[in-house]
């Protein structure tokens, strides 16, 4: 028996995987032309340009990336990722990176960079920002409804308010705080009078209403209010007290 000796190359063996994202196929005239060139028993392959007319297996194809697998994942203008998977400079097989219709399904991630959808965005629950950060839309956010516990706007336009105002009870002398604006003041002191406290140090825009609800009691706001009077004498008497940042003011049965 005769064992020969195998053709082996060092040089020549080679091994690449690259990968990227495209919508469209590879172009055969950005790659050039190549050849595959073998000995008469394929004992030695490579590539490039035949140098003999004897060379039985030359053959003259444009070896290109391609996989008809990826290709047929192709729509319009969607990119679709990939894997070049090359066992020689000049073969190249080009593979999706993801299957499925490009579907992800998982537990749980995080993004470093930022994200972009193209198509719909359907989420169930959410959570937005963190305790301290903000949510910034630069544009215009459109929506049926928005339940939340809190709403600042500077303006609201075509929109339908379809809010519940809080009603509280007091029976005793109250300081206002910021989460009371918007809500309505049930004022039933147990004493003879009921006295509200306005601090200067809540939000611009703070507003809240006070009805005086009981025969022969009083609620009386502090004397720097800005408005015709400061007290609510008689039962129903109400008013709508408002704070600009600076000076706090009020309209309506005070005396």
């Amino acid at each position: 028996m005769r064992v020969t000796e195998g053709h082996f190359d060092q040089k020549r063996q080679y091994l690449s995987f690259t990968a990227g994202k495209d919508n469209v196929p590879p172009d055969p005239l950005d790659y050039a032309l190549h050849v595959v060139a073998g000995d008469t028993f394929l004992y030695e392959i490579s590539g490039g340009f035949p140098e003999a007319p004897d060379e039985p297996f030359v053959t003259d194809p444009i070896v290109y990336p391609s996989s008809d697998y990826w290709q047929t994942l192709l729509n319009g203008e969607r990119e679709r990722p990939y894997i070049d998977i090359s066992i020689s400079e000049h073969n190249t097989l080009r593979v999706p990176s993801a299957v499925h219709e490009y579907d992800v399904y998982a537990d749980k991630g995080k993004f470093y960079e930022d994200v972009e959808i193209d198509g719909g965005l359907k989420i169930g629950g959410m959570v937005l920002g963190g305790a301290t950060d903000d949510i910034v839309i630069s544009g215009d956010l459109s929506c049926d409804a928005v339940n939340c516990d809190e709403v600042t706007a500077n303006v609201i336009n075509n929109a339908v308010s379809k809010t519940r105002i809080a009603i509280k009870d007091i029976t005793a002398d109250y300081t206002l705080t910021n989460e009371d604006s918007g809500s309505v003041l049930h004022s039933k002191p147990t004493s003879g009078t009921i006295n509200l406290t306005l601090p200067n140090d809540l939000k611009e825009g703070v507003a809240f209403t006070v009805a005086n609800l009981l025969e022969g009691k009083t609620t009386t706001l502090p004397a720097t209010l800005k408005a015709r009077g400061n007290v609510l004498s008689e039962p129903y008497s109400a008013a709508t007290i408002y704070f600009d940042g600076t000076d706090w003011y009020g309209f309506g049965d005070l005396v």
